[in-house]
């Protein structure tokens, strides 16, 4: 018997190698599967009880089954494998509760005093003097003094009248999440 370079033995009776030893075990293969289809009777859909009829009910409203939505309280996931973005965004519809947060009437803002006021009028026209001037080509000392002064009393001003103590009897603690 001759060798190949792989090793394999070839034999009178072999026609091309393993080539033929290939194809001899895919018909063996197949010959498996078709007798195994015989032998079950019924091809595979009916084998497994699968009722592959389409049901038309007539109306073009999806079935009650489909349309269901999911309980809120369970703990499963709502899982969207694949569609149009319509598509998933009907089922997070379905799938989210219409409950909405509306969140409460925000409180008025407080009332500034006049002092608080004229101290925001420097810090922020301040520089928009300096700006203005700038943009306009004008030079003159007495404006360019006046906005500094403007900025950095306005910016004193603020500073100063900032709370430093926190009232022991305010119930707001900060931030709330």
């Amino acid at each position: 018997m001759a060798t190949d370079e792989h090793g394999d033995e070839h034999g009178p009776d072999s026609q091309a190698g393993p080539a033929r030893s290939q194809d001899a075990a895919w018909e063996q293969i197949v010959a498996q599967l078709r007798r195994d289809e015989a032998t079950s009777g019924a091809p595979w859909p009916d084998a497994e009880g699968l009722d592959t009829t389409p049901q038309d009910t007539g109306d073009d409203e999806p079935s009650p089954a489909l349309d269901s939505r999911p309980d809120p309280s369970s703990p499963r996931p709502v899982i969207i494998w694949r569609g149009s973005e319509e598509d998933i965004d009907a089922e997070l519809d379905r799938a989210i509760p219409d409950e909405h947060f509306v969140p409460p009437e925000p409180p008025p803002l407080p009332r500034a005093d006049a002092i608080t006021w004229a101290a925001w009028i420097g810090v922020i026209g301040g520089p928009l003097l300096l700006l203005a001037l700038t943009a306009l080509g004008r030079s003159s000392s007495v404006l360019v003094g006046f906005s500094a002064a403007a900025f950095l009393g306005g910016f004193a001003v603020l500073i100063t009248r900032m709370r430093s103590q926190r009232d022991p009897y305010d119930p707001d603690d900060g931030a709330v999440v």
